[in-house]
């Protein structure tokens, strides 16, 4: 099943469905057809229909309905640039950029998708030059240096509370457009934010076991026993697909994880039934979780599941899917696996990411007796 990319996209008058396959599909614009008003946009090599239910119902007929997957805004860049609208639905079409920075924006994606960058860094690092080529638009490349990009950041963090990672976010889409566009030296390294020294949120095993007794719907119940079960982050289980699942070698295959990285990681023995069972219930078809309306499982929907059986069994209300992956980690740690195999596991490219677990750990502390205790 190849999944048909789909996305609303609101212009200045009108609002249509952008949608192409991920992959080649034979006799795709045949079989698009049925959809009424469709338009082929040649140059961009997408299609486009009216936003109703009878486009989705058209797309539905003919390709099936799991294989609709909403995603990325499909439009150019150089649409947005110029005023065709956002890529956040009934978003309102913002100011287009002068030529001069729309231009700029367009080579920065094209170098972007070059490069291989995941779609949410394009997206990310195009959204922050819009808004700073926005905010100079009658200045040149040339005048731009380390002091009004210093005012940028001073008067976003004033007037939007920007956090340390927003701040590294944006000057890393300054630093990636002047250096492998504009080809200057390295830039901006002295306005980076300093990097608080946070340890990662951890739960106990009863803690985790109390969590898991909280939730009654069994694909819930699978998704997140996966995601602690395996180390996984939010992205990945979503995405896992059915073969990922090798039970005879009780590992998991993750698929272009993060840094599009593959790697191997541990299947709970303990979860063999239960998955089992969720197969035969749910039938999944391509993606081992899909959503209601087929596609892969929404980030959003396994954030809510988190959250509401964090509310159900009581434990740490600061509690988030990434801290599942956190808790492995450590409890593994604990248990007497090697930082090596640890760091293979959660697919760490530094070693010095793995070893902050050994500051979580609580095993070893558990043996310190208080002075308080001996009085």
């Amino acid at each position: 099943m190849t999944p048909i990319l789909i996305q609303k996209v609101t212009g200045r008058t009108t609002t249509r469905y952008v949608f192409c396959p991920q992959e080649y599909l034979p006799h795709f614009t045949s079989r698009c057809r049925g959809v009424p008003d469709i338009r082929y946009h040649g140059e961009e090599k997408y299609w486009s229909a009216p936003a109703v239910p009878e486009t989705l119902v058209a797309l539905s007929a003919s390709f099936g309905r799991r294989s609709l997957q909403w995603t990325y805004d499909l439009i150019s860049t150089e649409r947005r640039a110029r005023g065709f609208g956002g890529s956040v639905p009934n978003e309102p079409a913002s100011d287009p950029l002068p030529d001069y920075w729309a231009d700029k924006l367009i080579l920065v994606e094209q170098e972007l998708r070059v490069l291989r960058y995941s779609w949410r860094t394009v997206k990310s690092y195009v959204s922050h030059l819009r808004s700073f080529f926005s905010a100079h638009r009658d200045q040149e490349v040339d005048a731009i240096d380390t002091e009004i990009v210093k005012q940028y950041i001073l008067d976003r963090t004033e007037r939007r509370q920007w956090s340390a990672a927003t701040q590294h976010q944006l000057l890393n889409a300054l630093k990636f457009w002047m250096e492998h566009v504009e080809k200057r030296d390295k830039t901006f390294i002295e306005l980076r934010p300093r990097s608080p020294k946070k340890l990662p949120q951890v739960l106990s095993v009863q803690e985790v076991k109390r969590l898991f007794e909280a939730v009654d719907n069994l694909k819930h119940r699978c998704i997140l026993k996966l995601l602690y079960g395996g180390g996984l982050r939010l992205g990945e289980v979503c995405q896992l697909r059915v073969g990922d699942i090798l039970v005879d070698r009780l590992q998991i295959f993750i698929h272009s994880g993060k840094g599009k990285k593959d790697r191997y990681t541990t299947l709970p023995r303990a979860l063999l039934t239960e998955l089992d069972d969720y197969r035969r219930q749910y039938r999944p078809d391509h993606w081992l979780f899909e959503g209601q309306s087929g596609g892969q499982y929404s980030r959003r929907s396994v954030q809510a599941i988190l959250k509401r059986a964090v509310q159900q069994s009581g434990i740490n209300p600061h509690a988030t899917v990434h801290t599942l992956r956190h808790s492995y980690a450590t409890h593994l740690l604990e248990r007497g696996v090697s930082l090596r195999h640890i760091q293979e596991l959660l697919g760490h490219a530094s070693s010095r990411t793995t070893e902050v677990y050994t500051h979580v750990s609580s095993k070893e502390k558990r043996r310190i007796i208080s002075p308080l205790d001996d009085l």
